[in-house]
């Protein structure tokens, strides 16, 4: 992320002693471009301490007080240099989370869905889990026919066993509606939460416990060896 506008206080720079000063900064992502805003909250002397570290940090100010340059200067070298851990951010950051022994792509598809989660983007938190049981699906070779027959093709597979069949199903129905454009349909956090934890289910059960099994059976055998 690069900083493109000085830092702005809310209250001006009314702000004294150790009273908490919440500064807004705006951002452009080095990858994609879009602009994100940062929020902060620091006291004075905190950015003063900062700032006294800091001083060649800062750009032209919207008012000559050197007081404020002072402040500003600070306020945007804690927001570069802190490494994003004392910032908001606006529109929030969604957090993915990682899984192990699980092919890139599903992993990436699974991960997604919980950043849509994490910013409250519930209908599309759905959708990312449905993807995600397709494409496991697809991992394992059945290619053909709707994910209603993907799903049965699993079961009767035994890739999925009946417990986890009606799960993926589940993902299904709710998934289906926001694909096909039923907006007037509420996806609530706990909807979504239930989902996540089906296609998480399934993840564990279809790659990452036969993983562990595998590990496993080679300890065993490196023992008797």
């Amino acid at each position: 992320m690069t900083i493109t506008a000085d830092p702005i206080p809310e209250d001006g720079f009314k702000a004294k002693g150790t009273e908490p000063i919440k500064w807004f900064a705006l951002f452009t992502c080095d990858e994609c471009g879009y602009a994100s805003m940062a929020e902060m909250t620091a006291d004075s002397q905190e950015v003063f301490a900062i700032f006294s570290q800091h001083e060649h940090v800062g750009r032209v100010p919207y008012r000559s007080d050197g007081n404020v340059v002072a402040k500003r200067a600070a306020a945007m070298a804690v927001m570069m240099d802190m490494d994003g851990e004392h910032l908001t951010w606006h529109p929030p950051v969604g957090h993915g989370k990682e899984y192990d022994n699980v092919n890139a792509h599903i992993a990436s598809a699974a991960s997604e869905a919980y950043s849509c989660y994490f910013i409250n983007s519930y209908r599309a938190a759905v959708l990312m889990a449905r993807t995600t049981v397709e494409a496991i699906a697809k991992d394992k070779g059945i290619t053909d026919g709707t994910l209603q027959h993907k799903i049965e093709q699993m079961g009767e597979q035994n890739i999925i066993g009946p417990q986890l069949k009606d799960e993926a199903h589940e993902i299904r129905y709710l998934g289906n509606e926001m694909a096909h454009g039923d907006l007037d349909v509420t996806v609530s956090e706990q909807d979504a939460a239930d989902i996540l934890g089906f296609m998480d289910t399934m993840i564990d059960y279809v790659y990452q416990q036969p993983a562990l099994i595998e590990k496993r059976r080679m300890l065993r055998q490196q023992r008797r060896g």
